[in-house]
């Protein structure tokens, strides 16, 4: 079974991405009762959020009490910066976005985040992307560019009343996640899949524990109904935990450059959430589809290239 999954592994990264793109249906009712303030407003999303998963994940990480002892300094440090930068800033940033209600234009500047994945996994663990793979980068990013926006001839209409604020934060948590990316890599040559998702909530729970009270007051704990309970283990849960799960499992017999890719599958079911679920009067332009079609087509070719020279995981030499 592991050798299935480790051949489809960069598939199986687009399968977890999409699973994330799932979120606004879960955050955009919760958002409508919470603090007025937008910062404060995305912590306290993003701070629940944490709170259950790390409840759920507790199991997971009693059973790796042993391999958890066993991580170095290094390690530590990337679970860490996974933790608190990705994991929990980089998602209020994009729920903070989110929140000046320009999804689509989110979603396009969140495409950026492979730059900065590929830079570092160059530089830090010394990553070379195949002749064949490079190939398919551009055909990825144009994929990716005709989803995010309906009338890609026209662009200049989708960024019309953008807030310069809400670009600002798309692209610092697009820069965070991509950053995450390679730190996961890294980290997953010292534990499993299933112990760095735990840890990961785990680092982040604390960082907006201290935060969210400096920002909202203690009073921002007391701001939630007992009604949106439902609503946030599903949160939680679906492109929570079951979407990291997968997604840290492809990326353990992924090389960070082309996983970073495969995430760009991202905004397939976002878009599609937003168009039929959040702002149902919409509807999806054939340019859309062609997007969604061309994109796989990169992320099957990509899969095909990992495949042929599969990767192994071994400690950044710059560790």
């Amino acid at each position: 079974m592991d050798r299935l999954i480790d051949r489809f592994a960069v598939i199986l990264v687009a399968l977890a991405a999409m699973l994330w793109g799932t979120d606004a249906l879960f955050r955009a009712p919760l958002l409508r009762h919470l603090s007025s303030d937008r910062l404060v407003q995305s912590t306290q999303l993003v701070f629940m959020e944490h709170l259950i998963l790390v409840i759920l994940c507790l199991p997971l990480l009693w059973r790796a009490r042993h391999e958890i002892r066993r991580l170095n300094a290094a390690q530590w440090q990337a679970i860490a910066a996974i933790g608190v930068g990705a994991s929990a800033l980089a998602t209020v940033l994009f729920t903070l976005s989110f929140g000046y209600g320009h999804f689509i234009e989110t979603l396009l500047l969140q495409k950026v985040q492979p730059l900065f994945a590929i830079v570092l996994a160059n530089l830090w663990l010394r990553e070379r992307i195949s002749p064949q793979a490079w190939l398919w980068v551009p055909v990825a990013l144009v994929g990716a560019y005709l989803l995010a926006i309906p009338d890609p001839l026209h662009p200049e209409r989708a960024w019309a009343d953008f807030h310069v604020l809400a670009a600002v934060f798309a692209v610092a948590a697009a820069a965070l996640w991509g950053s995450a990316t390679v730190f996961g890599r890294y980290a997953l040559a010292g534990v499993g899949f299933t112990t760095l998702t735990a840890l990961r909530f785990t680092f982040g729970l604390p960082a907006l524990a201290v935060v969210l009270p400096l920002i909202g007051g203690l009073g921002a704990f007391g701001q939630y109904r007992a009604a949106d309970v439902p609503i946030y283990f599903e949160l939680a849960l679906v492109p929570g935990l079951i979407g990291l799960l997968l997604y840290y499992r492809g990326l353990a017999s992924t090389p960070a450059s082309l996983a970073t890719l495969a995430e760009l599958a991202f905004p397939i079911t976002g878009v599609l959430v937003n168009l039929y679920l959040v702002t149902p009067r919409q509807s999806i332009t054939s340019w859309q589809v062609a997007g969604i079609a061309v994109l796989w087509l990169a992320i099957a070719a990509l899969d095909f290239a990992n495949a042929r020279q599969p990767a192994r995981l071994q400690p950044a030499a710059a560790a």
